[in-house]
């Protein structure tokens, strides 16, 4: 069994979030009804604030900065 370095696990975390948000986006793209609309707008926001939670811990732990553009 293989121990992948910490960084690595949360680099995968940040990365499967991110997976998640856009496939979300998707659906609030093609959603008819607004009541659901507005569920996965809701999921989107909190994936959202995950994301950016887990970017900001990664950054300073690691001394990392992953997206200059987010800045």
């Amino acid at each position: 069994m293989s121990m992948k370095p910490p960084i690595e696990k949360e680099l995968e975390q940040y990365t499967q979030l991110k997976i998640d948000l856009l496939k979300i986006s998707n659906c609030i793209e093609y959603c008819e009804k607004k009541k659901y609309k507005e569920i996965y707008q809701n999921i989107a926001l909190e994936y959202s604030k995950e994301m950016k939670n887990l970017k900001d811990t990664i950054e300073k732990e690691y001394q990392v900065i992953l997206c200059k553009c987010c800045k």
